[in-house]
């Protein structure tokens, strides 16, 4: 039995542009939906049809792809890299927003267009086929989550808590945090306190309200000061490290929460 042929969603108000690129992604066995406003985008992405990759126009003439996108960050973190966008040149903040998760391509070229959305395609379809199911962690090991928008910082300070004997579940944002702890518990969960797409505050409040049982197991990490004093003043007790100091206290800190949430497993 082949599998299902991906669902491409594209979006633009030329006609003539819809029709080209619609063509373009049926010859290369992909279903398509279209829509002309941002607002008919926002409907179908929040239907229950899986979309594998968004098309979207970003440019001076035509913002409405980094309009989606934002809404996306916010509702649709799931497809945060499952954009193409159609631009010549593109506007002064993509690189800011995008994080160099999505590329933008000329209209002029279709087929290149064509071509990158089916790596991201496939790239998601590999990512998700080598992510363990909820739930499946290695119980050899504890369970850690770690969000840090920073790339460098979320590689070192994971291979530093993997080196510790954690099984590290890593992020970029406290949104994707909040999705990974929506499907499944961690024993230590450590976040930096101050991220764009979601910070610390945000992790720290979602979870009062929907797992108090993990507000315990959290840990923050801060960039200033001001960072510090905003975690004592919003999430009292809650352990704080400055970002890049004191990696044994910080190691520490992390097995002592372990061990607990293995005692309360134990006791469940």
């Amino acid at each position: 039995m082949s599998p299902p042929r991906p669902t491409v969603l594209v979006i633009h108000d030329d006609g003539d542009v819809l029709d080209l690129l619609t063509r373009s992604f049926e010859a290369s066995n992909c279903e398509v939906l279209t829509a002309v406003t941002g607002f008919r985008a926002q409907a179908i992405l929040e239907g229950e049809r899986p979309i594998a990759v968004v098309i979207a126009p970003w440019d001076d003439r035509h913002p409405v792809g980094g309009d989606v996108y934002r809404w996306a960050l916010q509702q649709r973190y799931d497809l945060r890299d499952q954009f193409v966008f159609l631009a010549a040149e593109v506007p002064g903040d993509f690189d800011r927003l995008v994080a160099g998760r999505c590329l933008a391509v000329s209209i002029a070229r279709p087929q290149e267009v064509v071509r990158v959305a089916i790596a991201a395609i496939r790239r998601r379809a590999n990512l998700d086929a080598r992510a363990p199911a909820a739930g499946t962690h290695d119980r050899q090991r504890p369970s850690l989550l770690l969000a840090e928008d920073e790339p460098i910082l979320l590689t070192v300070i994971g291979s530093l808590f993997g080196d510790a004997g954690f099984a590290v579940t890593q992020v970029e944002s406290g949104l994707a945090a909040i999705a990974r702890l929506d499907q499944e518990d961690y024993d230590v969960v450590v976040v930096d306190w101050g991220m764009d797409e979601g910070n610390g505050e945000d992790v720290f409040r979602w979870i009062l309200r929907s797992k108090p049982w993990l507000a315990g197991r959290l840990v923050f990490l801060t960039g200033s000061i001001g960072e510090v004093e905003e975690v004592t003043a919003i999430a009292p007790g809650r352990p704080t490290f400055p970002k890049g100091a004191d990696a044994a206290a910080l190691t520490t800190a992390i097995r002592e929460i372990a061990a607990t949430s293995a005692l309360m497993r134990t006791k469940s």
